[in-house]
């Protein structure tokens, strides 16, 4: 979910980036696993002042919670800033 954080090394306020997922664990190039097990969701934030990424767990989000981006069709948290898949603004939705 999206929320202001600020820069660890210079206080700045981050910008929002996307979600993503970061891999645990061994690395493969086939996926034959449980992606819930081998992946955390991250929401991946940037300093505009320091480049510093910030990668940042993700809480939930409940489906009901979840609007569908008219641009790709992915669900995504209302709360974003621009849909995390294809950066469209939400506004426009």
């Amino acid at each position: 979910m999206y929320k202001e954080i600020t820069c660890a090394r210079c206080g700045k306020i981050l910008e929002f980036v996307k979600s993503g997922a970061v891999q645990l664990g061994r690395e493969t190039m086939f996926m034959d696993r449980d992606y819930e097990k081998d992946f955390l969701p991250v929401d991946i934030y940037l300093c505009p002042e320091c480049g510093e990424y910030h990668f940042i767990k993700c809480e939930p989000c409940k489906k009901e919670e979840l609007i569908k981006c008219k641009w790709c069709c992915k669900m995504v948290d209302p709360t974003y800033p621009h849909c995390p898949n294809c950066g469209h603004d939400p506004k426009n939705w």
